[in-house]
């Protein structure tokens, strides 16, 4: 008989004079048989990735394939208001005091304050929202904020009717920081009959205390969702239910996998002080010269998963490290210990949603610091580099009904990706084709065509925020209706908003354009706020950013208003539509534990100038006004590009100039020749996307499903790759055609007319002239604004050429051009793409 087994498959092993038994002869080969099928199984695991941070455990390295995103679509009753950053939107019953705090807030850049008024124990402040609530007895909803107490007793929302009948979040006592309460409210809670709905913020105490709220939040939910709240964490809600402003849908969602390191190079730390810094991408130094460590710091921020163990090693290091565990507001949990160990091990509390990993010095000196790991689970690694894997899909909308049945899909299907579109969302502004349907007491019925849409599923919000509801018939100011039998959308709007008084009766489609342009008609040397009801003089003015009033003359304008945020549409498509999509990146999930973040308002490289500082000779992004800042806030930076490649000598920082997140390069290694691009996470979330539910996806847990994949991708990479080349290849053919387009004669140079054209490739060409005099400027219209275009030029009198890579946010783009002489005409031509 047999005597030991292998250590793998169990099989027997014989030596020397055992007897080889056919039935363990049999045994062996139904071993090594199961493991074959076992690699060759064809089954692939489903992976269904939540919003945040998680933790997949693979079998074997796989790529992530065959995913799928459901679009998803809030609406917030309470339009803009509830972001707080206007008192002037709400009111007070009691003589409560109403300010904004810009020292607490969550959103934007400041909260409301209630305070009570003296000789009370109570203060308040409400926004009405009778119009957004239909009296449907079988509507659910659900009200969230997040209250931070002052030196009250507690803060406290409410949903209320005319009766004072209503339902309470739970009581927020807490002074440190703001906390996320809510209530799920069944309609049958309120009265039927009740004309006012109302939402409050109350404060309980005494006369002179006070506290804040921000991003207040009301959604209508199913019936499903309802039920579910009760089991659900209060981190699990406020991911299903963020604060957004009036209505939003996904918008450029993304996945990151991080590295089996999760610890990036020490050109990303934070360091507390200057006695010290990077000598390589993992290597660090830093000399004490006293005994207070707090002095002689570094520290990264790391997202970390609830409940989760995590292994710091650092087998070259001559100083001491610790973890410290933060909240998702970076708020402390438990502020670890000091040790000179070079392994360390940490279990996040359940509340835990970054790591912070310290190192110090341990005494006065000099101490160092070589490849340091963090990885998951309780055993160390060999030390790697951080290596991340990305997947990004750049100005991808994905929205859904309300009740989420009906939904854009975002699909992979053979190594492409798709969207089907249930949904399209347009600007309702003065572009398109207005025109007057009919005429009500203090307001009027306006129209545009809509010819794709289905009845009654249009969500319209208003300049300021304020949502629309959907009324048929229609009776009042701010209502709508959606007609696919008509193929109109019809809008009412009030006279106290246009200026269209009830007797003015020639409206001009002209005149209704202009207001949703951003402007009000009014009688021309009268006030702003006053009708136009056909005597005198029409004039039109838009509302500026203090409130008050900006003439701009008895012109009809035709252009928006500075500063001016249209009507928005979103409707449901009476058929869907399927279009390829573009991606950036692509996932492979290593072998074990990996850590992954999925998330949207992902800005792809957006173009940007930056900034030289002469003082520091250094070149900024995002950090002055002189030049204009990126679009939004930044939460976090990805990736600065020069042209087409990541940039690695920029950094990071906060709180810099202007209070802006900035990247900074020394000048000498900034190329003023170069486009440059950044790839950043939004700050402001609640301005641009709502949370994505899940991403579904799938990984090869066999050998054989891994090579079929990997074969499968090489093909599908080969076809982009060969289509990726034939563009470079009309660019590059262009750009030899361009740096003289009109001849080596200059003699012969025709007079180019404006115009552009875009090639089946993607290729954007434009052409023209302009006259300048001595050191000018060449101004051109830019038809397609997100193209990085390299602009090449000729004066009549001389020949000459230049590459100018631009990146600005307005719809006019200026090129400097030095020229002898005056008035010299130049002939310009530009490559897109």
């Amino acid at each position: 008989m047999s005597g030991n087994k292998t250590s793998n498959l169990k099989m027997h092993q014989w030596t020397g004079a055992d007897q080889v038994l056919r039935s363990e002869f049999n045994e062996n080969f139904e071993q090594i048989d199961t493991f074959a099928g076992q690699l060759l199984a064809e089954d692939p695991t489903l992976v269904r990735l939540s919003y945040g941070t998680q933790v997949v455990n693979v079998k074997q390295t796989s790529m992530l394939e065959n995913v799928t995103i459901k679009g998803r679509t809030l609406v917030n009753l309470l339009g803009r208001d509830g972001n707080c950053e206007d008192a002037s939107k709400f009111k007070t019953g009691n003589g409560a005091v109403l300010t904004t705090d810009t020292a607490h807030y969550v959103y934007g850049t400041r909260s409301l304050k209630v305070e009570i008024p003296t000789g009370s124990t109570a203060g308040n402040a409400f926004l009405e929202i009778s119009s957004l609530i239909k009296n449907d007895q079988k509507k659910k909803y659900i009200l969230i904020g997040e209250v931070k107490n002052g030196n009250g007793t507690s803060g406290v929302l409410k949903f209320s009717d005319e009766a004072g009948y209503g339902v309470l979040t739970s009581f927020i006592t807490d002074s440190t920081r703001f906390n996320l309460t809510y209530a799920k409210i069944d309609a049958s809670q309120i009265k039927a009959s009740s004309s006012l709905k109302v939402v409050f913020f109350i404060v309980l105490g005494s006369g002179g205390q006070y506290a804040y709220v921000d991003g207040i939040r009301l959604y209508e939910i199913s019936q499903v969702e309802y039920d579910a709240l009760d089991g659900m964490t209060l981190e699990q809600i406020a991911a299903k239910w963020p604060y957004v402003d009036d209505l939003k849908s996904i918008y450029s969602p993304y996945v990151i996998k991080y590295g089996e390191n999760l610890l990036p190079p020490f050109s990303e730390y934070n360091f507390t002080n200057g006695n010290g810094g990077a000598t390589g991408p993992y290597a660090l130094t830093i000399t004490s010269t006293g005994t207070d460590v707090l002095q002689n710091e570094c520290y990264i921020d790391i997202p970390a998963k609830p409940n989760t163990t995590y292994t710091l090693s650092c087998p070259a290091m001559t100083g001491k490290a610790k973890f410290i565990s933060l909240d998702s507001s970076k708020m402390l949990i438990a502020n670890g210990t000091y040790s000179t160990s070079p392994r360390q091990n940490k279990t996040t509390e359940s509340n835990c949603a970054c790591l912070r990993v310290l190192f110090s010095a341990d005494a006065i000196g000099t101490f160092t610091f070589v490849n340091p790991m963090l990885n998951l689970g309780p055993d160390a690694l060999p030390f790697k580099p951080r290596n991340d894997d990305y997947l990004f899909f750049p100005n991808v909308q994905l929205a859904s009904s309300v009740d989420g049945a009906v939904f854009d899909t975002l699909f992979q299907r053979d190594g492409r990706y798709w969207k089907q579109a249930r949904f399209k969302t347009v600007d309702l502004d003065g572009s398109l084709g207005w025109r007057l349907y009919e005429k009500g007491s203090g307001y009027r019925v306006v129209e545009t065509s809509i010819t794709d849409g289905v009845s009654d599923t249009e969500k319209v919000v208003k300049y300021d925020g304020k949502n629309i509801p959907h009324v048929f018939p229609l009776a009042a100011a701010d209502q709508s209706i959606l007609s696919a039998s008509s193929r109109v959308l019809r809008l009412t709007v009030s006279n106290t908003d246009s200026g269209w008084g009830d007797s003015y009766k020639d409206l001009s489609m002209d005149e209704i354009k202009a207001y949703f342009f951003g402007y009000k008609m009014y009688v021309a040397g009268g006030s702003g706020d006053a009708h136009f009801n056909g005597s005198g003089t029409k004039a039109w003015a838009y509302r500026r950013a203090d409130g008050g009033w900006q003439d701009v003359g008895i012109h009809v304008p035709t252009t928006p208003a500075p500063g001016f945020t249209p009507y928005k549409l979103q409707y449901q498509l009476a058929e869907a539509t399927v279009e390829e999509i573009a991606v950036e990146g692509g996932i492979t999930l290593h072998d074990g534990p990996n850590q992954v973040e999925v998330g949207n308002g992902m800005v792809i490289r957006e173009k940007t100038v930056p900034f030289y500082d002469v003082l520091v000779n250094e070149y900024y992004i995002n950090a002055h006004s002189v030049k204009a800042p990126l679009r939004n806030g930044v939460r976090k930076y990805i990736a600065v590009y020069r042209g087409n490649i990541s940039d690695k000598r920029w950094s990071f920082g906060t709180g810099g100039p202007e209070g802006r997140n900035y990247a900074v390069v020394p000048a000498n290694n900034y190329d003023p020749t170069a486009a440059y691009t950044v790839t950043y996470l939004a700050l402001d979330q609640y301005a641009l996307t709502c949370n994505l539910e899940t991403i579904q996806g799938e990984y090869a847990s066999n050998l054989k499903k891994v090579v079929d994949a990997l074969a499968a991708h090489q093909a599908d990479v080969e076809t982009r790759v060969s289509a990726a080349e034939n563009v470079a290849r009309q660019v590059h053919i262009a750009q030899k055609g361009v740096v003289n387009p009109w001849g080596d004669n200059n003699s012969a140079i025709s007079k180019a007319v404006n115009g552009y054209q875009k090639l089946p490739s993607g290729l954007i060409l434009q052409w023209g002239t302009a006259t300048i005099s001595n050191s000018g400027a060449v101004t051109f219209p830019v038809a397609f604004p997100n193209y990085v275009m390299h602009v090449y030029g000729q004066v009549e009198t001389s020949v000459s050429s230049q590459t100018v890579g631009i990146g600005s946010y307005t719809n006019t783009q200026f090129i400097a051009w030095t020229v002898a002489g005056s008035q010299q005409v130049i002939h310009w031509f530009a490559i897109g793409y």
